[in-house]
């Protein structure tokens, strides 16, 4: 049994964010009330979860429909297995776009790729 000090301290959070973590209903409330109520080693567990899971940038109205789901207990395992990566758009003209991951391309490199599909559709449109 931990009281609110010992199990943000224990979660590596602040007792402020324990408590809006309740409030948004992705933490469980202690258990009992007022000065008697007390946190369980489920309450660190799911505290744990919460930071693996904010670690891999999953949102908390996400995580929300996570850690409530039936399924739940399967589903963090495989979630603990997805790897979230940031993308970049450039739209090389009328009709194509090109998706890369952030950092991948250049200036040059992303010039000369743009340069050799616009060649290739005006080649297009003269045959």
């Amino acid at each position: 049994m931990y009281n609110i000090e010992v199990l943000s301290e224990l979660a590596g959070l602040t007792k402020r964010t324990v408590r809006y973590y309740i409030e948004l209903g992705l933490l469980t409330p202690p258990v009992g009330s007022c000065r008697g109520s007390y946190y369980t080693e489920s309450h660190l567990d799911n505290l744990a979860q919460i930071k693996r899971l904010s670690s891999k940038g999953i949102p908390l109205t996400q995580m929300k429909a996570i850690l409530s789901a039936e399924s739940c207990k399967n589903d963090l395992k495989f979630v603990e297995d997805i790897e979230i990566t940031k993308w970049e758009k450039t739209i090389i003209c009328d009709g194509v776009e090109l998706n890369f991951k952030h950092n991948f391309l250049n200036k040059q490199e992303l010039c000369r790729i743009s340069h050799f599909i616009r060649e290739l559709f005006e080649c297009r449109d003269n045959s």
